[in-house]
């Protein structure tokens, strides 16, 4: 993002950016930063606290403001890392292999029955916010668990979008999966605690699961494009505190 935001300003764009690794913001000197020592990912600040993110808005648009560049600000507020980590880690026995598959018209089940479990209380978390992230892949919710369901055989099913790649949509798809029962979870019980969401979602739900095993299949096939789900970090989170997890998956929760 700091090359992109020299490209733009080449360009005639203004630009600011707000980021957490500060030794890549003063190696590469965008015109205009905001440093936030916050966790990883919560680029506007505290889930659910509007006046909060507001105050983080106008920070970076005051840097307009600034008559000469490169510009490095400090948002004065910092939002501690919970225990010293970045965020939830896959823990190593969770790291599944095609031999854990089994019965794949089982898996389906029990994640559409996770998922119907959950519709009400994610109705109820759309009614309160006004909004929902879901519906990136444009897929209908029914549709999520099938699709990825589909490519546990190892081979790469037919997109059902027109002019969206099988790999490319999958991304999306896994998207709106984990937004489903991240929305519906820190709503119906208030959560603000991205450790707790990890180990719930990767540990102890079937959708998380599903995600786990689809990681599997694509890191045992010899398919070149099956390999990009794990190269391009589409599943599950690889890394803890002391260090990465086996797998070559670098995606974080």
């Amino acid at each position: 993002m700091c090359g992109l935001a020299h490209y733009f300003e080449s360009e005639g764009l203004s630009t600011i950016l707000v980021g957490f690794v500060r030794e890549h913001i003063e190696v590469i000197r965008p015109p205009r930063s905001l440093f936030l020592d916050f966790p990883m990912g919560r680029g506007m600040g505290k889930p659910n606290d509007p006046e909060f993110q507001k105050k983080v808005i106008r920070a970076a648009f005051e840097l307009l403001e600034a008559s000469s560049g490169p510009i490095i600000d400090d948002f004065p507020e910092i939002i501690p890392v919970k225990e010293g980590r970045m965020g939830y880690a896959l823990p190593p026995q969770l790291v599944l292999s095609v031999n854990d598959i089994g019965d794949v018209d089982v898996i389906l089940s029990e994640v559409r029955n996770e998922m119907e479990a959950l519709r009400p209380d994610y109705a109820t978390a759309i009614a309160a916010r006004g909004r929902t992230t879901v519906g990136a892949s444009g897929l209908a919710i029914e549709e999520l668990a099938p699709f990825i369901v589909s490519f546990l055989d190892g081979e790469i099913p037919k997109s059902p979008r027109k002019g969206i790649p099988p790999i490319p949509l999958l991304k999306l798809v896994v998207e709106d999966l984990e937004a489903y029962y991240t929305e519906t979870r820190t709503h119906r019980d208030s959560i603000d605690d991205l450790e707790l969401m990890g180990e719930w979602f990767w540990e102890k739900t079937k959708a998380g699961r599903l995600l786990l095993l689809l990681e599997a299949v694509s890191i045992a096939s010899e398919n070149k494009v099956m390999l990009q789900i794990v190269e391009m970090s589409l599943m599950a989170p690889r890394f803890w505190s002391e260090g990465p997890l086996p797998g070559t998956s670098a995606a974080g929760w």
